[in-house]
């Protein structure tokens, strides 16, 4: 176990991030921008008649496909997956609880874990096109 720690392997390389302070600035910013999306989502509530037929389980998706999207940007793309369980666990927290309380449906849950997995494939499919480039290089 001690070997794998040592390789180059684990180490994390984030060049598709801004560096030092700025980085964690931004990084920050838009982890709070993410999070309040994802609960202005589930929040949601049309007043007028809907552009769209399940107009809110179509913000949801979005939502918290963009806070998977973050999530594994924040973690390392390596971690898409516990960046996934992660989201997951604050979909079901904000479903689960804090929906229920404004008598909301509970297959809005739905709605969310959709979002999460099409955003992990997604994360999965830009994985696998760095690692094609690497081996072409």
């Amino acid at each position: 176990m001690s070997e794998l720690a040592k390789t180059n392997e684990l180490m994390v390389n984030r060049n598709y991030w801004v560096q030092g302070l700025p980085g964690q600035l931004a990084m920050g910013l838009c982890g709070i921008i993410a999070i309040l999306v994802a609960l202005k989502a589930a929040a949601y509530s049309p007043s007028e008649t809907p552009f769209l037929l399940h107009q809110d389980h179509f913000f949801r998706v979005l939502s918290f496909a963009a806070l998977t999207v973050w999530t594994t940007f924040a973690v390392g793309i390596r971690r898409r997956g516990p960046a996934a369980v992660i989201t997951l666990g604050f979909a079901i927290f904000v479903e689960m609880i804090l929906v229920p309380l404004r008598d909301e449906q509970m297959s809005t849950l739905v709605a969310a874990n959709f979002g999460i997995v099409l955003a992990y494939c997604g994360m999965q499919l830009y994985w696998l096109n760095l690692v094609k480039q690497r081996l072409q290089r």
